[in-house]
Parts: C-alpha cells; structure tokens; sequence
C-alpha cells in the first residue's frame, strides 16, 4: 500500500491520505450545512423582497402615485414623512385619516416599518390585538411603526406589513411573526438615521 514519491523520497501511506481527504470532505459538509441552516432568524416572516423602485421626492400632496408593490415597499414619495403611530377613523387629530401610502414611503426610507390592515378583512378583536402590538413598539426602542388602515387596492390579505423593499402579508395577527418581520427590517434602508423621532420627541428630516 505504500508509494514513494521517487527513488529516494519518503514514502506516502494511501490508507492515510484517504483518510485525510474523507475528514476534509467531512468538515466541508458541516460548514456547508451550519451555513445553509444559519439564515435569518425571521424564518418564514422575513417577507418577500421587493423590486427597489428608487426614492425620489414628490410635492406633498401629490395624489395617484403608481407603485410596483402593493402596498408600495420603494419608490418617490412626499418630502414630508409622517409621525409614526396608529392612525385611522378612531384616532384624534392628525392621526384621524388612513396614512397617505405616498407619505408612507417616506418612512420606509427612515428604516420604520408599516403594518396596513383592511378594514373589511379583520374582525375587531384581531384589530384590537393589532393596535396593542403597535402601541407596545412605539413605546419601545423600535419605534419606527406605523399602523394604518389600506385604502388602495386589494391586496388579497387582512394585513400587509412594509419595510424598505420587503413586504410580509399576513391572514391573522401574528405578533411574534410582526415582531420578528420588524427587528429583521429595523433601519435597513437608504436613510436609517432620518426622522421622525420617538412619538413624544417628533422630529422630521
């Protein structure tokens, strides 16, 4: 079994090298196999990668605004952002509308995340779970978030939750998917230091 490697060279154990090239082999398939199983911890609630619509500004107030996604994750937006929070027909003030989706873009470029939800989709108890889950986030330290009631076209779902260039559809209120869609997203965007601030210190960018 022995080979030399000429007439006064050492000689070389095959059995050896076999047994080297199987361990190498070995430690590849672990590396290969501790990578594949190493992806994101958001799992199955990363959501689906959008096509970058770039980032562009609009005047604000600027109506019918065409966006690939739907709701829009990119895209020309209004130079204004909105204030993150929970808006909608039950909400005081400025949060008494449904979030203006071209404004709403704005955000997405200050590395917050939008949850959109269709009114005629949700019960009120899932809605009721939804806005607690919010109101939690803007209390913490991500709280980039805004929920919104969608007034734009279907998008077959109850709920559509946007971040720059990701968007995650949801049939039932999942706030550890949400949770985890959010922390995966977090001030991933061209813009991640831009404002608003925190709901009790606004500031815009």
């Amino acid at each position: 079994m022995n080979r030399r490697l000429g007439a006064s060279g050492p000689s070389i154990d095959m059995r050896l090298v076999a047994i080297a090239g199987f361990l190498l082999l070995g430690v590849v398939v672990v590396i290969v196999a501790l990578i594949s199983a190493g992806g994101s911890p958001c799992g199955d609630f990363c959501g689906q990668r959008q096509p970058d619509e770039g980032r562009g500004h609009v005047a604000d107030g600027t109506p019918n605004m065409n966006y690939d996604s739907v709701p829009a994750t990119s895209g020309s937006h209004w130079v204004t952002p909105a204030n993150w929070g929970i808006y909608g027909p039950d909400e005081p003030g400025e949060y008494a509308s449904p979030l203006p989706e071209p404004q709403s873009v704005h955000n997405l470029e200050h590395g917050g995340t939008v949850v959109w939800y269709q009114p005629t989709k949700i019960d009120p108890d899932q809605l009721t779970k939804l806005r607690a889950f919010v109101q939690d986030q803007l209390n913490g330290q991500r709280f980039k978030i805004i929920l919104s009631p969608w007034t734009g076209q279907d998008f077959g779902h109850p709920i559509a939750a946007v971040a720059w260039d990701w968007r995650l559809y949801l049939d039932e209120v999942n706030t550890d998917g949400l949770e985890q869609f959010i922390k995966e997203h977090y001030q991933k965007s061209p813009e991640p230091n831009g404002g608003p601030g925190p709901p009790s210190a606004q500031f815009v960018i």
